[in-house]
């Protein structure tokens, strides 16, 4: 079902012809508050593997923080990406030539996962770690470990952009976690 061309959306982009995909309008999700929680409840539509970004910091504490937007972004070099919310306590953190590591998480961490998803200043309490390169700690059980370095951070909307030059990986191959629909959940 198609109709006339509609103007543009908030951002100025042009709106195409209104269409209808199995029952559902498409919407603009730059609009109501209705359409930014269904742009969210989309984005959540992509499952993902969950992972923890762990680093140290200035006077060489171990921090971290779990998220879901990791991403591979070049072979050669070896690079990939993740992005941190700008209200993350974690936020100051992963400045240009720091170290630090993607700790992909298996199945049996969903308890790492919820815990480095809240702000605490004690997250590393009775976690088991192995020390990386530049002491970096990596989470004892994952499927992967990328031990990385900043190589370039990018202003993204609520989000910063960031780019890692990968170091040295490990592949465990275990049965990673995963993110969907809002909720940590496993093959099967």
């Amino acid at each position: 079902m198609t109709g006339p061309a509609k103007g543009r959306n908030a951002a100025g982009a042009e709106i195409g012809r209104e269409l209808v995909i199995d029952g559902r309008a498409g919407m603009d999700p730059s609009g109501s508050e209705d359409a930014r929680r269904q742009f969210r409840s989309s984005l959540g539509q992509f499952a993902t593997g969950v992972t923890c970004m762990t680093t140290l910091s200035p006077n060489r504490e171990p921090t971290g923080i779990t998220v879901s937007s990791f991403n591979s972004l070049s072979l050669a070099p070896p690079l990939i990406l993740w992005s941190i919310a700008g209200n993350s306590t974690s936020f100051a953190g992963f400045q240009v030539d720091d170290p630090f590591a993607v700790n992909v998480l298996s199945a049996d961490q969903e308890d790492l996962a919820t815990k480095f998803a809240r702000p605490a200043s004690d997250k590393f309490s009775g976690v088991k770690v192995h020390d990386g390169l530049s002491g970096v700690p990596l989470l004892v059980g994952c499927v992967v470990y990328f031990e990385c370095v900043v190589a370039a951070r990018y202003p993204g909307g609520d989000h910063d952009i960031i780019v890692g030059s990968v170091r040295r990986i490990f592949n465990i191959g275990k049965t990673p976690l995963l993110f969907h629909g809002g909720a940590l959940r496993t093959f099967g």
